[in-house]
């Protein structure tokens, strides 16, 4: 079965973890790393629709005319390069290819969001507009929300990792040994 958020949020998934070996342990935590990626990457996408549909909405609400396709196309390397600092220290992905694991949840926003409907945004109403944005933006709150808890489990198997090193339970040797 592939890991889900569901399953790695279950408390019996960190259940004996003190039991488990050095290598079940740092499996545990790059299945973990990979969704993450893959959430990380999921994300992105959303991020991308939701800025092209804010900034649409936002041109409409300053009394702009509706955009058309080819001023869209142009504007998104600024539009998606606007706040792509963040305050927060970054989480190095491990793997930069989405991988399989990707593909299901970009699946899943396709069904929700499809990309192609994004070239109907400049015939969509202010409404229409408004509505599509809070829809992604839930979308994106929830995606955010599954990475946090996901963080948590990685930190607790890292916490893990550490600990043992720290105890001597696991030296720099074991690192061979992967």
């Amino acid at each position: 079965m592939p890991i889900s958020v569901e399953s790695v949020a279950d408390p019996a998934y960190l259940d004996g973890l003190d039991a488990l070996s050095l290598s079940e342990v740092r499996a545990k935590r790059d299945e973990c790393q990979q969704l993450e990626n893959a959430l990380s990457y999921l994300r992105r996408l959303v991020h991308g629709r939701l800025d092209i549909v804010r900034d649409e909405l936002e041109n409409r609400r300053a009394g702009g005319a509706p955009a058309d396709l080819e001023s869209i196309i142009g504007r998104l390397p600024a539009l998606l390069s606007e706040g792509a600092r963040s305050s927060s220290l970054p989480r190095p992905p491990q793997d930069l290819a989405p991988g399989s694991l990707a593909e299901s949840l970009v699946d899943e926003l396709e069904d929700a969001f499809p990309v192609a409907s994004m070239a109907s945004v400049p015939g969509l109403s202010v409404d229409e507009l408004g509505e599509l944005a809070a829809r992604l933006g839930d979308y994106e709150h929830r995606v955010s929300g599954d990475r946090g808890v996901l963080h948590g489990v990685i930190d607790r198997l890292q916490e893990e990792l550490i600990g043992r090193y720290q105890t001597g339970d696991a030296t720099v040797d074991s690192l061979l040994d992967r």
